[in-house]
């Protein structure tokens, strides 16, 4: 053949195979566009959650009082923070929802950054949407550690973008100085959001004194270890500052409440376990239900084939990044013993060791040769296929909720808000409405007490804390609630969340002649609650 001939045969092949490459592209795009329309409603209406009942009241609280010190708050500040500038950014009365609108942002940034680091490893768009695809479908991530307004979600996306970027500083023979510090300040910024997420720092600050391999030791203290540490201190005031403010406050409600009370109470055999798992046995099943669920499953096969098309593939040995995968593995045992440690331990704690699987994913594709990478693909397309048809009836789930937004969780729980205060207001009684499940009381702009005001965390251990402990806390208790009441008199109780606790909120209201409140249209996981009006002679 000559060489016109082979012209013409490669603008007939470029011709042919281009539209094919175009429709695809626009169907991704299409698709990607669709996936991201149902998360957004799912994340809306997501049955409510009892630990939201912790993490959006600081929405409102934030504006009156201070974390910790006027208020039980048994994490990082960073959360509290988030969800109150959001609801400043956003300008609404709407709790639960600003607080949904935080996950949502959250979810865009996690899949922006697996798109990127990706990209930015394998200079492939196609496998960047894979990636982002197997995590968006995860059944972890589909349930209440991806879909509520609590902190389980928020530290992922910036511990995957700290590893990633210490990746992608130093896996060439120079390092990249501001690059290291982005890294060592995105670590840290996770932190501020969960403690766990401290898992992530190890491993990378042990590889700053051996990475890039070509610097000599002093190199590398002064363009990684120095960097990642002076980053590391900028994403960590949100912890250093309460820290150094008030180190027995902070550290009384962020370790000592879950190393003491807490574990007290749920090895309590009383307790109903709410998936709770005590036990080493009981965590190493849940565990294994949520690290080799059918999606996980589905990921992992796909990492495990891409690591043997390397090992198989003599060409792909200069191009592998041996040390970065170190660095992700140190990443992932680290991640897995923090999950395990906690008791009692619950489905949200195994969430991050899953975001090292998009980065080991990118970094194996990464180390193929040429044309591995091309018989690769297939593969991986039809990896992202089962997943998709696998978490499809979870991602379509609220579609029929489009044209009714006033159906939307987000929404129901404000107008019930909107209902109780209405109630009050048509009795003519004013003050602060006892409950535990304070979001409800507060999205009707009502006050509630400091003691209950992020729910039932610290009143259902008062009674069992180290008195030491429990001076550190803005709390009552079962015991003492009543004496509370007497002293400041609720305007109206909301109760029907949980009988037992409720138990002498509910006599206080009978023995006081309190008044019930018709139906309230509130209904959720944890029951139909009741309004308990104070009667207008007092």
């Amino acid at each position: 053949m000559t060489n016109v001939e082979e012209i013409s045969v490669s603008k007939i092949v470029g011709q042919s195979v281009r539209p094919r490459a175009l429709l695809f592209s626009a169907g991704m795009v299409v698709l990607s566009g669709l996936l991201l329309f149902c998360l957004l409603l799912r994340v809306m209406n997501y049955e409510v959650r009892k630990d939201e009942q912790l993490y959006v009241p600081p929405i409102r609280l934030l504006d009156q009082y201070q974390l910790y010190t006027d208020f039980f708050y048994n994490h990082p500040p960073g959360s509290a923070w988030l969800f109150y500038g959001i609801g400043k950014i956003v300008g609404s009365d709407h709790l639960m929802l600003a607080g949904r609108v935080s996950i949502f942002l959250t979810w865009i940034l996690l899949l922006a950054v697996i798109g990127w680091i990706t990209y930015a490893l394998t200079r492939s768009a196609l496998v960047a949407w894979c990636a982002a695809v197997l995590t968006v479908t995860n059944e972890l991530f589909l349930s209440q550690t991806g879909m509520t307004a609590t902190n389980n979600l928020l530290p992922l996306p910036f511990s995957l973008l700290g590893v990633g970027l210490f990746v992608l500083a130093v896996k060439d023979r120079r390092a990249l100085p501001l690059v290291v510090g982005a890294a060592g300040f995105c670590l840290s910024i996770a932190a501020s959001f969960k403690i766990s997420a401290v898992a992530f720092i190890p491993p990378v600050a042990i590889a700053a004194f051996f990475l890039p391999r070509g610097y000599q030791f002093r190199q590398r203290l002064l363009r990684v270890v120095l960097p990642l540490a002076l980053g590391g201190l900028l994403g960590g005031l949100p912890i250093l500052v309460p820290l150094v403010s008030d180190p027995q406050m902070f550290l009384a409600h962020v370790l000592g409440y879950h190393t003491g009370p807490h574990l007290q109470y749920w090895q309590d055999p009383a307790v109903e376990s709410e998936g709770a798992s005590v036990s080493w046995a009981a965590k190493l099943l849940l565990a294994q239900s949520v690290w080799l669920s059918a999606t996980v499953a589905v990921a992992i096969s796909a990492v495990l084939t891409l690591f043997l098309a390397w090992f198989l593939s003599p060409a792909g040995n200069e191009r592998l990044l041996v040390a970065p995968l170190l660095v992700v593995a140190g990443a992932f045992v680290c991640s897995v013993a923090l999950s395990l440690i906690p008791t009692p331990g619950f489905p949200q704690y195994f969430g991050p060791p899953l975001i090292c699987l998009p980065l080991t994913l990118a970094l194996l594709y990464a180390g193929l040769g040429h044309e591995t990478r091309r018989y690769m693909q297939p593969g991986l397309i039809a990896a992202t296929i089962v997943v998709l048809a696998v978490a499809a009836p979870r991602l379509a789930q609220y579609l029929p909720t489009v044209s009714h937004p006033e159906r939307w969780t987000v929404l129901r729980v404000h107008e019930a808000g909107e209902t109780v205060a209405e109630r009050l207001a048509a009795a003519g009684v004013s003050g602060k409405v006892a409950t535990l499940s304070p979001i409800y009381p507060l999205e009707g702009g009502l006050p509630v007490y400091q003691e209950l005001a992020t729910g039932p965390f610290a009143y259902r251990i008062a009674d069992i804390a180290d008195p030491k402990l429990a001076a550190f806390y803005k709390m009552t208790s079962p015991t003492t609630i009543g004496a509370l009441f007497d002293a400041d008199p609720p305007a109206a109780l909301l109760l029907g969340f949980d009988e037992v606790l409720e138990r002498p909120m509910l006599a206080y209201a009978q023995r006081n002649g309190y008044v019930v409140s018709a139906d309230l249209g509130i209904k959720d996981r944890y029951g139909a609650p009741v309004l308990y009006v104070r009667p207008q002679a007092d």
